[in-house]
């Protein structure tokens, strides 16, 4: 089919153009009027693929899960950059736990249902849509709680989730196509390294590459094409850590934890002096992890196919789609402590429940094993669109609201601990980290640094950090 007179390589490339400025508008709005660009990218691979046929999807399939991978590699290598240890340490253990326990549930509510309507007697197609669906994707959770201007504790509450769930969808995935793999002596021993391996192999993976990295941006930072040069180590840590069966989204992300909290890691480094990641090396992964994504998400719409799905699944999707939306909403009180994890944060976590990117990645990874995974795509794209369709709804009718005083004062006394700390480490490594652990009381009124800059006001009194 041509459009406007062009046709093959022609098309092509205007449809890449296309996609760019379509990603750039649905950027816009989704700043502006807080709607998912993941709807209008999708929405255009539809028109593009199924609607119109002006590509074939056998095309893409090739290309689908390799641009996914480093698409999800930069998003968390990102949002590990915004992880500071700091304001997530206080409820690090209630968002694992609620990460933990939400995929469960809601990988076996969607294996329940996929195999009782959407895929009846086809058990291993409903494993696999529940375990590659029950995430939610850090693709569209992490941009999405950036663009809301939301507090820092819940925006680092909600990365922080999302990357465990992403984490644990992998693993899941990867068992099960371990199981599903042809019988052999080495079942055993593949089965085990794919459940033991991924989340440890992938937290030293990214350490490591962290703390060697940074030795590199001490001194190259300032050179040209090292944001590049970055995004390359990034993609090599991503592969090693997969060739070695560990996570390598789980490694992406702890290598951008390690870039982002250098001042705490310096000290395996042997090193005094302040350090910040550049303006100019994130800006370049941001644009980056922008065009990759609008392609990908272009491609989701490219290659599902459009069918009725029916009364009975059609209403299933619409019932899963409530049900996980409820499932958050149940959770997140039972497992969060209200002195550490404001119960004002509950709305806003369950709203912010899209799928997206992580698990149509999944799903065309798991097309290599088992060829009818292609009958799980279009529901997949249903569920994807209809929890994001939800998340919006759910977002504009309620607003997240802002973290309570004494919470939103802890994360601004610990930005400034942070800020103090580094500016004041020029004369002595760590000197006053001490004194901030007792708080601001027990710190002596500081002189000006050679900036000539003084920390931001600090609450008055000690904080206690067991209320």
């Amino acid at each position: 089919m041509t459009i406007l007179g062009l046709t093959g390589t022609s098309l092509l490339v205007f449809l890449i153009g296309v996609t760019l400025l379509v990603g750039f508008g649905a950027d816009w709005l989704a700043r502006r009027f807080r709607v998912p660009d993941v709807l209008w990218l999708i929405g255009l691979g539809i028109a593009a693929g199924p609607v119109f046929h002006l590509v074939l999807p056998a095309s893409f399939l090739p290309i689908a899960p390799l641009l996914g991978a480093a698409t999800l590699a930069l998003i968390l290598f990102d949002a590990g950059i915004d992880l500071k240890v700091r304001l997530v340490r206080p409820f690090a253990g209630s968002a694992l736990l609620f990460a933990l326990a939400t995929y469960i549930g809601s990988s076996f509510v969607l294996f329940v249902v996929g195999d009782l309507v959407l895929f009846p007697h086809e058990t291993t197609l409903a494993l696999l849509f529940g375990t590659a669906l029950g995430c939610t994707s850090g693709a569209v959770i992490i941009p999405l709680a950036n663009r809301f201007g939301l507090a820092t504790g819940l925006r680092s509450f909600l990365h922080l989730d999302s990357a465990v769930e992403d984490a644990l969808a992998v693993v899941s995935v990867t068992t099960v196509l371990a199981l599903l793999s042809p019988s052999s002596p080495s079942l055993a021993l593949n089965l085990t390294s794919s459940l033991i391996l991924p989340l440890p192999v992938g937290i030293v993976f990214g350490f490591a590459a962290g703390l060697l990295w940074l030795l590199f941006l001490y001194g190259w930072q300032d050179r040209p094409f090292t944001a590049l040069a970055t995004l390359g180590f990034l993609f090599v840590v991503y592969a090693g850590a997969e060739v070695a069966g560990g996570s390598g989204i789980l490694a992406a992300l702890v290598f951008g934890v390690v870039l982002g909290n250098e001042r705490f890691v310096r000290r395996f480094l042997r090193r005094t002096r302040p350090f910040e990641i550049s303006r100019d090396l994130r800006k370049v992964e941001v644009e980056i992890a922008f065009v990759l994504r609008s392609f990908f998400l272009f491609l989701i719409g490219v290659i599902a196919s459009l069918a009725n799905p029916g009364l009975v699944p059609g209403v299933a999707i619409v019932v899963l789609i409530v049900v996980l939306l409820g499932l958050r909403r149940a959770v997140f009180p039972a497992v969060t402590r209200p002195s550490k994890v404001p119960r004002a944060w509950a709305n806003a976590v369950a709203a912010f429940s899209g799928r997206g990117l992580t698990s149509a990645v999944l799903l065309f990874v798991a097309l290599e094993t088992v060829p009818e995974v292609t009958r799980v795509l279009f529901p997949a794209v249903l569920l994807i669109v209809g929890t994001n369709l939800a998340m919006t709804i759910w977002l504009f009718v309620e607003p997240p609201q802002r973290e309570p005083r004494r919470f939103e004062a802890e994360h601004r006394w610990a930005e400034a601990a942070t800020e103090f700390i580094a500016l004041t480490e020029e004369e002595g490594p760590l000197a006053n980290e001490s004194a901030f652990e007792e708080g601001p009381s027990s710190v002596p009124a500081p002189s000006a640094p050679p900036g000539g800059r003084l920390p931001p006001p600090l609450p008055k009194g000690p904080i206690d950090r067991d209320r």
